[in-house]
């Protein structure tokens, strides 16, 4: 049980990592810029990934969807991210989500972390799902690694 939440959080880390160097070395003059009305913008894309941590993070804890449809969910996600348009007010909700996420993983029972649980999708392992955030986030600084292309920005920043 400990080896399995101690590997979530490290894989949480990497990826917070991640996504917080790709908000770093994306320029002023972009972190609000996106490539079409419906793309997110980098500032958004980590509001985002912090905001789905919340609710990756419920749905392990078996707490119901809350909205109507994914689409719903999307559509009132999208009203919430524009609400920030700074790295720090991005990176804030990210340290926030992250330290609530972490507290979790740190009253989990090793029955609870044995178990199966039921998702929207289906049934999972609880030792796997509590993966899922760390995906996340490495999904939305992926989205912010490749805007950086669009303008230009061939380093990998590493």
């Amino acid at each position: 049980m400990e080896n399995a939440v101690t590997a979530a959080k490290a894989e949480f880390d990497r990826a917070k990592g991640r996504i917080t160097a790709a908000l770093a070395t994306t320029p002023d003059d972009k972190i609000n810029w996106s490539p079409a009305a419906t793309a997110r913008t980098p500032v958004q894309l980590v509001a985002h990934a912090a905001l789905g941590t919340v609710l990756v993070h419920d749905m392990l804890q078996s707490k119901p969807f809350g909205y109507a449809s994914p689409a719903d969910y999307d559509a009132k996600t999208r009203i919430a991210e524009k609400e920030y348009t700074t790295r720090d007010q991005a990176l804030g909700v990210l340290e926030q989500t992250s330290t609530a996420y972490f507290a979790w993983l740190d009253t989990l029972t090793p029955e609870l972390v044995a178990s199966t649980i039921q998702l929207p999708f289906g049934a999972y392992p609880m030792a796997a799902a509590i993966t899922f955030p760390a995906d996340h986030l490495r999904n939305h600084a992926g989205q912010i690694e490749y805007l950086q292309t669009t303008w230009g920005d061939t380093d990998w920043h590493l």
